[in-house]
């Protein structure tokens, strides 16, 4: 007997499947399509909302007025309730009203410390850690600040962040460290203005630098000095102790 079916036959097989079978078929066509044009809607509705949220924030930044700092509010609130990449944007226009206008450092640190947490780009999370570092800086905040910079791994920024971690670092007297940094930006291309800058602080932090070694080196000659005489005054009040128990044991004899 043949095993081959005739067309008659193999047509009824296919007759066959699809009668046991067309509701799943059909399940899996419905499903396809609902996550298809469900994609699409998805996809306009992001686009639409972008379009919304970039009218709003363009909206909200001629509102600001320096002579009003309520003007900055309406941002705020934007940044908060906002998904999209503008709400980032918002914050860090914000943080920089904060700044210039309301002197408030630690509002603006607050409002860029949010919008770390809502971008993944790198480098908008290179300006942001940056700026956050400035803040820190200004509040002698210096140890956060230099963890802040360590943020921040692009070498694109090396100028900028070895400027700020030798500003930092004068602070908090550390001037070999800073001379170091002063150093490093220099050898990372930074513009002709900036490379300026940064001489004029180089040269001011090897001057400290130099003083402070001269001053460390006083205090350890002078706490030498002083460990000798008083070793010496130890010595000298023993020999006199023992002279004076001889003498009075040869008055005993």
């Amino acid at each position: 007997m043949s095993h081959q079916l005739s067309s008659e036959e193999q047509l009824e097989e296919i007759k066959g499947f699809f009668a046991k079978k067309w509701k799943m078929i059909v399940a899996v066509l419905v499903i396809g399509l609902l996550a298809f044009f469900g994609w699409r809607y998805w996809q306009s509705y992001k686009a639409e909302k972008a379009i919304e949220s970039s009218d709003k924030y363009e909206q909200l930044l001629a509102q600001l007025d320096d002579n009003k700092p309520d003007s900055v509010n309406g941002l705020v609130s934007f940044a908060k309730d906002n998904d999209t990449i503008y709400s980032v944007f918002a914050n860090l226009r914000a943080a920089k009203f904060f700044v210039e206008v309301l002197k408030d450092y630690s509002g603006a640190e607050a409002l860029l410390i949010d919008a770390l947490k809502k971008t993944d780009s790198e480098p908008v999370k290179a300006i942001t850690n940056i700026r956050i570092a400035r803040l820190q800086y200004q509040q002698g905040q210096y140890q956060e600040s230099l963890t802040s910079l360590d943020n921040v791994t692009g070498e694109s920024w090396g100028a900028v962040i070895n400027d700020l971690r030798g500003d930092v670092l004068v602070k908090m007297t550390r001037y070999a460290d800073a001379v170091n940094a002063y150093n490093i930006a220099l050898t990372s291309s930074p513009n002709k203005d900036l490379e300026e800058n940064i001489k004029m602080k180089l040269n001011q932090a090897e001057y400290l630098k130099a003083k402070q070694q001269a001053e460390q080196e006083a205090q350890q000659a002078a706490k030498e000095e002083a460990e000798q005489e008083a070793q010496a005054a130890k010595q000298k009040a023993e020999q006199e102790a023992k002279a004076k128990q001889a003498e009075t044991e040869g008055s005993n004899n």
